[in-house]
């Protein structure tokens, strides 16, 4: 019952506080659980209604107020900016937790581990903090799955979805038949590379907004760091988790329909980094020609340039560099 769901989640909690305030020391004295579908999606609906509320009550309370008070913004860019003042901190946030929980697991490197022993049983039975990691994480994205419906269309709105999409399925079908060792690895290496890109997109707005050159520089910086973390991340290291899913894998046990969906699902997501990292690479050679930062992952589909005006009668963009 709801009694039963609240002390799970207080436990589950409890667990991820103890990782990151106290440790590997402490950690390893938690609790151990297999996966109970019943049990863990009642807990999914709840934090998923849970990072719902969070993200549209603080953008339509706080954050858009905020901004258009101090910055003037309204319509688009209004909705663009507290969309990625969000999205900084829902992946800053995963983020920490990631790297809080997944490398004080025991088995977390050398890539063999994630394997060895997985034929024997046992890699479904996971500590607290890293069932409530996973299974925050899922809640996370199916809530960013309900809220891109929500939002404008981007140009990459296709892609955004079968992203999410493809993600949720990793995760449950990893969670469910133990594969949670090279899930959760997969999990922690895509959040880092969207904390800059949306604090990129703030100083960007910004900019637009004030017509003042620093945000502008700060903007183009912050995207030059996304570009290096979203390489290491997503195309070296995420690559080498999708060739120890197909090929080290296979070292230790023979894959069924399960463990080959896993693996077809990681060289899709991949698919999508190698095409979104060819985008990042557009946008560096408009940094190299002088031009400023933009994301062409993002924009409206047919924006309109009047929106582009912030209210005060400020320029924006390209007349922004002008009045400098």
């Amino acid at each position: 019952g709801a009694e039963r769901s609240l002390a799970e989640i207080s436990a589950l909690l409890h667990g991820l506080r103890v990782v990151i305030f106290h440790g590997v020391g402490a950690a390893a004295s938690l609790p151990q659980a297999s996966p109970d579908m019943d049990r863990d999606t009642l807990l999914t609906v709840v934090f998923t209604a849970g990072f719902f509320a969070i993200n549209w009550g603080l953008r339509i309370l706080v954050v858009e107020p905020t901004a258009r008070w101090a910055l003037g913004l309204r319509r688009s860019e209004l909705q663009k900016f507290a969309q990625s003042v969000m999205e900084a901190l829902f992946y800053s946030a995963f983020m920490l937790i990631g790297i809080a929980v997944v490398p004080s697991q025991e088995w977390v490197w050398p890539s063999w581990k994630w394997w060895r022993g997985f034929a024997d049983g046992g890699h479904e039975v996971m500590r607290s903090d890293l069932r409530c990691y996973y299974i925050m994480y899922i809640s996370r994205y199916i809530q960013a799955i309900f809220s891109v419906l929500l939002e404008r269309k981007r140009k990459d709105f296709t892609e955004m979805i079968v992203h999410h999409l493809v993600t949720v399925t990793v995760i449950y079908i990893s969670y469910v038949y133990g594969w949670n060792r090279v899930g959760v690895v997969v999990m922690v290496l895509l959040d880092p590379a969207d904390v800059p890109l949306h604090l990129a997109k703030l100083c960007k707005y910004t900019a637009e907004a004030t017509g003042r050159r620093i945000w502008q520089f700060t903007a183009d910086r912050l995207f030059e760091i996304f570009a290096l973390v979203f390489f290491v991340t997503r195309l070296v290291m995420y690559t080498y988790v999708c060739w120890s899913a197909h090929i080290e894998a296979s070292r230790y046990f023979p894959k069924g329909l399960p463990e080959w969906a896993c693996v077809a699902l990681l060289y899709t997501l991949l698919g999508l980094q190698v095409y979104w990292f060819f985008l990042i690479m557009k946008v560096a050679a408009k940094l190299l020609r002088g031009q400023g930062v933009d994301d062409p992952r993002s924009d409206d589909e047919g924006a309109d340039p009047t929106e582009h005006s912030n209210g005060k009668g400020t320029p924006n963009g390209a007349e922004a560099k002008k009045a400098n």
